[in-house]
């Protein structure tokens, strides 16, 4: 069986800080020096390398590189991936420019960024022939930030214009004034939401207030750093993407189509959580083992989701458990989530979307570890808040001339916001009716997930923002 290959394209300061933390991370699980892309002695790296590294040799050993395209509009996080890391990526897959997006979504979707997508797709396109059989695409991005935003955005509208066929993942921080205080986080926030919502397959939140809280109550952190809440992330995204990167006797592989067609039960549901298992602070995780039925409650604790939002006063729309490591745990973990599943609030009208995955190859900080997916009804709190501290500026028109000067309107940014509304709306409905075959918007129609922003039928169209620019 080929195996899938997989691309994570890091966009803005973020989310190249993530990419960083996890090519660390997995280069480690699959024996690859995360400095220099080599194995020790020249051996094949361990598990199905080629999901997420191509080879500069013609055989196992030599270098491995990450099949990773790093992209920012200003030059210092990039810069520092050069430095430490340089020999293990592709040196003409980081790329940068020097004015930065000023915090502003309409910098990163109109100007700056729309000049730097012709090379970014460039590379995209060469990673992508080098593919055998291409599983999907992963974008890591801030949405709080302008080149998170606007050219994360921007991007993964072009990639579903030119690649509808591979399912898009984004992966997106929401911004929280613990870990920031841009004050324009909600704004562009809010208009990254409806691109997210019509051209990606699926969003996973990763909510930086509720990884702030997470970090200091569990990890005892008093003033947790970025450096902290990226670790966080990063551990669930290399237990999500463990299924896709290892295989084995007992080991249940999940491509990314496969995960997410599981995951999205409709095109406008799409918005997922996540939470991982043990959360044991780093330097206690050697000494201090979760057993498998703790580990499983914790999971469905409401204070241990990478959201803040109460998952079990939602409903569950679909469930994905991704177990791995020591596998004669897994009858126990079988009897375990049957036993939980019997306690969660689903909807009857999807009463069988709960998936169980495994895989024998361990995580390099936990022998036994475990990540929650899920599509619950809740998100639309956490994206009640963003849409809450976005009405609290934009009532006074707060900062309104940063977007309206790069050619924005009102009526588009009120448009923007509409769409978001419909958005959590759409996850109310769900919630309320769950016995509906299909969930449509507010408006009546059902949103394609392939659909874009400059689509006619969206709620908004910025085609005409472009065109006012030329």
């Amino acid at each position: 069986m080929k195996v899938n290959n997989t691309i994570v394209v890091s966009i803005g300061q973020a989310g190249n800080q993530i990419a960083a933390s996890f090519w660390k991370t997995i280069c480690q699980e699959h024996g690859i020096d995360p400095l220099t892309g080599q194995t020790a002695g020249g051996a094949t790296p361990r598990g199905n390398w080629s999901a997420f590294f191509s080879s500069l040799g013609d055989s196992g050993g030599g270098s491995f590189v990450p099949r990773a395209v790093m992209v920012d509009l200003e030059p210092s996080v990039i810069n520092q991936v050069k430095s430490t890391s340089g020999s293990l990526f592709n040196p003409a897959n980081l790329i940068s420019r020097t004015e930065g997006a000023g915090g502003n979504f309409a910098v990163g979707y109109l100007g700056a960024g729309r000049e730097v997508l012709p090379e970014v797709m460039s590379r995209l396109d060469f990673e992508i022939d080098k593919c055998d059989n291409v599983g999907g695409i992963i974008v890591l991005h801030a949405i709080g930030g302008g080149s998170g935003s606007g050219l994360g955005c921007l991007l993964i509208e072009s990639l579903k214009e030119k690649y509808p066929e591979y399912p898009v993942l984004s992966c997106a921080v929401l911004p929280s004034p613990q870990v920031s205080s841009v004050v324009t986080e909600p704004y562009n926030t809010v208009f990254a939401l409806n691109t997210l919502r019509r051209a990606a397959d699926a969003c996973l939140i990763f909510d930086n207030e509720a990884l702030f809280d997470l970090a200091h109550r569990k990890w005892n952190i008093e003033s947790p750093t970025v450096d902290d809440l990226n670790l966080l992330i990063t551990e669930a995204l290399a237990g999500i993407t463990a299924s896709m990167r290892f295989s084995g006797f007992l080991t249940v592989e999940i491509s990314l189509r496969e995960l997410l067609t599981n995951l999205v039960p409709q095109p406008s549901l799409h918005f997922l959580m996540c939470a991982f298992a043990p959360l044991t602070a780093p330097d206690r995780s050697k000494f201090e083992e979760m057993g498998i039925e703790d580990m499983i409650r914790s999971l469905f604790d409401n204070d241990s989701v990478y959201a803040a939002c109460s998952p079990m006063e939602g409903r569950f729309l679909s469930t994905a458990v991704l177990y791995r490591g020591i596998m004669e745990d897994k009858p126990l973990a079988d009897a375990a989530l049957a036993a939980m599943r019997e306690k969660l609030p689903l909807t009857y009208w999807i009463p069988t979307a709960f998936k169980i995955g495994y895989v024998e190859q361990s995580g390099i900080s936990h022998r036994k570890s475990m990540v929650l997916l899920a599509n619950n009804t809740e998100i639309a709190r956490v994206l009640d808040r963003i849409c809450h501290n976005f009405d609290k500026l934009w009532q006074r028109k707060a900062f309104a001339n940063w977007y309206l000067n790069e050619g924005m309107s009102e009526e588009q940014i009120n448009g923007l916001r509409a769409s978001a509304q419909e958005l959590i709306q759409s996850y109310q409905v769900a919630e309320e009716s769950g016995a509906k075959a299909k969930i449509q918007d507010v408006s009546g129609e059902t949103v394609s997930r392939s659909s874009s922003m400059d689509d006619p039928r969206s709620t908004m169209s910025l085609r005409d923002l472009v065109e006012r620019r030329r």
